[in-house]
């Protein structure tokens, strides 16, 4: 690390309301008086600051949660608002912050680390690279001439993270790279951006199938139908949804949601009117390579033996030559062997994800390996391409 910085903790009161003044500059909308709600949700011991000498400088957020990949939750730490005062920009600051936390990281034992960059060179230089995708959807109510009210739908007045957990859970454990969200995220959705939250459960009380929150905003004169988070488990549960939301046409326009490049929900409209407005990549970085491996799941079918070398400038334990053994659906990573597929720590990370597949990594020199292990690597490591509707 720089030893004109100093990395810690955020300590005290006054530490939070210089951080709180930095991010109000780095980031449009976040506003100084609404510090103290901040910290609250995220919890103030999940901060970090960048100090030189006594001066505040930057510093930034941790989540601590878990995504889903192949089923199966690994942990992973959220990093968020990452942001240095602009006089001390161009002294590698952000760098420093960065390589700080994920020293941290990979000494408390956590796998993965998850952001959306601002800025994709700064993240590459530290080990992130693409995991996946977040979009931004759109559709007209009057496209949506869907008529299913087969199933009760029921306002709930207070919502709690409870009401909805177990429902999200069983969605999210089937879509790879959803977040085992941490209460910080749920708190969030619950927190209306701009206008009321409200939330319903759908399905009978002893047989939930579905929920969805959302609010009604205003965007150039026009209402619109925010859907903060939403679950559906079957084709019944998807049909009310749309039906529910298609009865707001006559004060409202359009209905915006987050979700993957397509989303299935699409399929049970009589027309595809839905398109994207805007897309996000997110990064992925692997802290802890053995664990990574050893936690994710692969096909239950595959029994083989994969032999290589990871380079990571980083965290020099990564940086080693590899056994993985699978066999039964689990991975068995053992230190040696010989190096014959080679690949660095950002490339594993778009493998490890499902984002890139090991012959789209090997077409553009992020990865060498013989064409018997190409063919291997494909099967171990395919699954669906990730997505999150969660931002954070």
């Amino acid at each position: 690390m720089n030893t004109a910085f100093t990395y810690k903790p955020l300590e005290d009161s006054q530490e939070a309301k210089k951080l709180a003044i930095i991010l109000g500059q780095c980031f449009a909308g976040f506003q100084e008086d609404q510090w103290e709600k901040y910290y609250e949700n995220i919890g103030f011991n999940n901060f970090r600051i960048l100090c030189q000498d006594e001066t505040v400088i930057g510093g930034l957020r941790i989540y601590y949660m878990g995504q889903y990949f192949g089923g199966k939750s690994i942990p992973m730490a959220g990093i968020a608002a990452v942001g240095i005062s602009p006089e001390y920009r161009g002294k590698k600051a952000a760098t420093t912050l960065m390589k700080a936390v994920l020293k941290e990281l990979y000494e408390d034992d956590i796998p993965l680390s998850t952001l959306y960059p601002a800025i994709q060179k700064l993240y590459r230089g530290v080990g992130y690279d693409q995991g996946g995708v977040h979009c931004q959807w759109e559709v007209p109510l009057t496209h949506l001439s869907v008529n299913n009210r087969v199933l009760p739908i029921e306002k709930i007045e207070d919502p709690q993270p409870n009401d909805f957990e177990e429902l999200y859970q069983q969605q999210a454990q089937q879509n790879n790279g959803y977040l085992d969200r941490s209460l910080s995220i749920w708190k969030s959705i619950l927190n209306a951006d701009k206008g009321t939250i409200y939330a319903y459960l759908i399905g009978e009380e002893d047989n939930r199938q579905g929920y969805l929150i959302y609010e009604q905003v205003v965007i150039n004169y026009e209402v619109y139908l925010k859907v903060k988070d939403w679950v559906a488990l079957n084709h019944l549960a998807i049909e009310r949804l749309w039906t529910f939301i298609a009865d707001h046409r006559s004060q409202v326009s359009k209905c915006q949601w987050k979700g993957p490049f397509y989303d299935h929900k699409m399929l049970l409209l009589p027309e595809q009117s839905g398109h994207i407005i805007s897309h996000d990549i997110w990064f992925t970085r692997i802290i802890n390579a053995v664990k990574a491996l050893e936690m994710r799941p692969y096909p239950n079918q595959m029994e083989t033996e994969l032999q290589f070398s990871l380079e990571d400038t980083l965290i020099t334990d990564n940086s080693s030559n590899f056994k993985l053994q699978i066999s039964k659906g689990k991975g068995n990573v053992i230190r040696g062997g010989n190096a014959e597929i080679k690949l660095n720590i950002q490339s594993l990370a778009s493998l490890y994800t499902g984002f890139s597949t090991a012959k789209q990594l090997y077409y553009c020199g992020k990865l060498e390996a013989s064409e018997l292990n190409l063919d291997i690597l494909q099967q171990v490591f395919a699954l669906p391409m990730p997505s999150l509707p969660d931002f954070f």
